[in-house]
């Protein structure tokens, strides 16, 4: 079975390993910023955000292109750390083989490499997928990380012995019979091509398997109360037993809360028109003089028309952000743009339907901003990858959900929710893909638990950056009060980071996860320990406190680095502290009283 994760360093000279001396009053400052100060014993200080406007953010300290981020794999960088990594494991280094890696003739026969990045600390980090026999072992990675100087400084990840045969051996069932056990599981129509792939697959109780891992889609054409699924089947390749199973797509909804409303495939109103646009022109202004249901009154950043009509469709940040109108479809299979006459959005006179549009895309903006002013990262891929959002998902669905490309809400019911386009629920969701996009986590489990989390911790970075900014945001440790139960007045939300308890679903607690597995309700132990590394408090559960917090920006790097490039697909919450602790002593050092912080947070939710 695999056991927490740690970063294990081989034996190296003390030099060689990343060490960064900090001076305890000193603010972390943008990666981006940190890559060319990194050289330095301290960061300066960065104590405000640029104000909002229809271009992004202009950063005068953005390294040169080549100095971060991810290297092309055939490129002579990646090649070089790839096979020093190599090399480190095939040697049977102790870093090596305590994490299960067994010297081989050749490495590159059990490590297949998926990518390799390098961080504004210099260091360099190379993903790999294990393979057994040309097989893939679901879920399960390494990671090694090279120094500054390009000496592997540890590896992440742990594996367990594969059984000699389960790739070789020629499986009883076919990828078609596999398929049909997940079809009939799965008891609906698909929208998208089945995908089958041959794996070797760890059972609950370690036992490995030869598996077929097939993904069922459908979210556009549901039917009745059928829900939006990404179905992942873990299928036995000879006794067709089906091992695991869950669903990519989770979206902000909680089953305690009565589950969302189903859509509709009939449009309660009538979609606009929109024209096309052949030559479009991006259209800055600089007042903030467009209406939000949520966060008062915004500057979005726009396209004017060929017609002389203007679109949300924003071509200042990375590969484009848009937001288009669902027509109360299942699904955006037909989606139109939003126009607007004259640029100025959310008016009285507006299309009442144009109004949670002006939130999904205001929300967009945030999180790119965010992401690239805080996390240093240009958009979900780190390459600019263009961020798309659907309003008007179905007719009163009550839930707002990532489908691995692009963004959905739902308009609500106008009971338990308003439209699901508040700015830390798409920040929430929106994170869901930069996480396909790093570790991958699973979303079943542990790792399930963590992907939420993840995703509550995004969204509400983004509420907190916003409010840097927009004195109508109202930062809070809450997730979807702005839009949930709307009738009630009295600011009840979907969760709670600071109290996960209070919503009566979720846990705080380590030692509640046997009870509550479900990964929004297991969400709350990761959740309430970001929560207690940024502000400080006590854990209702164990009574643990943590005195004063980071700040938000240092617990959002901390977080954010080990998502990056400390998590597997496969990650617990024990490999998660482990994770979180390595991406702080990068960042602020071995000896660091933001460490300690790291640390005492995750003690205190029984995370040891």
């Amino acid at each position: 079975m695999q056991i927490p994760t740690q970063f294990q360093k081989p034996s190296l000279p003390p030099t060689t390993a990343p060490s960064l001396s900090r001076a305890p009053e000193a603010k972390l400052q943008t990666p981006s910023a940190r890559a060319t100060d990194r050289a330095t014993s301290g960061f300066e200080a960065r104590s405000s955000f640029a104000p909002a406007s229809k271009s992004p953010v202009a950063l005068t300290d953005t390294p040169a292109p080549t100095s971060k981020g991810a290297l092309p794999l055939n490129s002579p960088q990646a090649q070089a750390a790839i096979q020093k990594t190599l090399d480190f494991v095939q040697r049977g280094q102790p870093g090596a083989a305590s994490r299960g890696l067994v010297p081989t003739t050749d490495a590159s026969k059990t490590l297949s490499p998926r990518a390799v990045e390098r961080d504004a600390l210099g260091m360099t980090h190379v993903r790999m997928d294990r393979v057994h026999e040309g097989v893939k072992v679901f879920g399960e990675q390494v990671i090694g990380h090279l120094d500054r100087e390009g000496k592997v400084a540890g590896l992440t990840g742990n594996v367990s012995s594969i059984p000699a045969g389960l790739g070789k051996t020629e499986p009883k069932l076919s990828a078609k019979e596999a398929l049909a056990v997940a079809q009939k599981d799965f008891a609906g129509r698909t929208d998208r091509e089945p995908s089958v792939q041959r794996a070797i697959y760890q059972a609950k109780d370690g036992s490995y398997h030869s598996a077929f891992h097939v993904e069922l889609t459908n979210t556009s054409k549901l039917q009745g109360s059928e829900r939006p699924r990404r179905m992942n089947y873990l299928v036995d390749a000879n006794s067709g037993e089906l091992l695991e199973k869950f669903n990519q797509i989770g979206g902000i909804e909680l089953p305690h809360k009565g589950g969302a409303q189903a859509a509709s495939a009939k449009s309660a109103t009538p979609a606009p028109a929109s024209g096309k646009v052949s030559t479009p022109d991006t259209e800055p202004t600089s007042k903030a003089d467009d209406t939000t249901l949520y966060s008062g009154k915004v500057d979005l950043s726009t396209t004017k028309n060929k017609d002389g009509t203007y679109s949300l469709e924003d071509s200042t940040r990375g590969k484009g952000v848009v937001t288009y109108d669902a027509q109360n479809k299942e699904e955006a299979s037909n989606p139109v743009k939003i126009t607007d006459k004259n640029n100025v959005w959310g008016e009285s006179a507006d299309p009442t339907r144009n109004r949670s549009a002006v939130d999904a895309h205001y929300g967009a903006e945030m999180t790119y901003d965010f992401l690239k002013n805080v996390l240093g990262r240009d958009s979900l891929d780190g390459k600019g990858e263009k961020l798309v959002s659907n309003v008007h998902i179905g007719t009163d669905f009550v839930n707002a959900y990532w489908d691995g490309k692009q963004m959905n809400y739902g308009d609500g019911d106008g009971k338990d929710a308003g439209p699901l386009t508040t700015l830390d629920i798409a920040g929430h969701e929106i994170a869901h893909g930069l996480t396909e996009r790093t570790a991958g986590l699973i979303y079943s489990g542990e790792s399930g638990g963590l992907n939420e989390a993840m995703s509550d911790i995004i969204g509400t970075g983004v509420e907190w950056y916003a409010s840097q900014k927009n004195k109508a945001v109202e930062f809070d440790w809450k997730m979807g009060e702005d839009a949930w139960t709307p009738a009630n007045g009295d600011g009840d939300a979907l969760r709670y980071m600071d109290d996960p308890t209070k919503d009566g679903y979720s846990i705080d607690n380590y030692k509640n996860f046997p009870k509550q597995t479900e990964v929004h309700g297991s969400s709350g132990i990761a959740n309430n320990a970001f929560y207690l590394l940024v502000n400080g408090g006590t854990n209702r559960t164990s009574g643990q406190q943590v005195k004063e917090g980071l700040g938000m920006e240092k617990g959002l790097q901390v977080y954010y680095r080990a998502l990056e490039h400390y998590m597997t697909p496969k990650t617990t919450f024990a490999q998660a502290r482990q994770a979180t602790v390595q991406a702080a002593t990068d960042l602020f050092g071995a000896n660091s009283a933001e460490l300690q912080k790291v640390k005492d947070s995750w003690s205190a939710v029984g995370v040891n």
